[in-house]
């Protein structure tokens, strides 16, 4: 039962930040608080490139419907530990190459300790037989 309630804390953030960036890429509006984590170049760069925008808004809905899945079906974990292990190596590499800044690359490293806790919850304990 308490995997449950894991589930939903590690697919909170998504919930809600997700849909609000994707709308705020859709309407391509500066978020006022952009300059906190992001480089401005990047920041100039989806504002001015359709390419950049589509692929922001397809980052943004698969975000909002994996975690709502994980939230929801609690299974399979793999796939939500695979997934959040990926995006955050992402969001580090980008931390790393000056594409964003530092709250991004901490939440890089929740999404690496919450597809960490998703792994070890993902396969059942195996009872020994005597």
């Amino acid at each position: 039962m308490w995997i449950m309630y894991v589930d939903w804390l590690l697919a909170a953030p998504w919930l809600v930040l997700a849909p609000l960036n994707f709308v705020k890429v859709l309407i391509n509006k500066p978020s006022p608080l952009a300059h906190h984590f992001v480089a401005k170049r990047s920041e100039e760069c989806q504002k001015t490139c359709e390419i950049a925008r589509m692929w922001a808004t397809m980052f943004w809905s698969l975000q909002f419907f994996l975690s709502l899945g994980l939230a929801l079906s609690h299974r399979p974990r793999w796939m939500f530990a695979s997934g959040k292990l990926f995006i955050g190596a992402i969001l580090l590499f980008n931390f790393y190459n000056g594409v964003v800044k530092e709250p991004i690359a901490a939440a890089g490293c929740f999404e690496i300790l919450s597809a960490l806790v998703l792994a070890s919850t993902s396969f059942p304990e195996k009872t020994k037989v005597e």
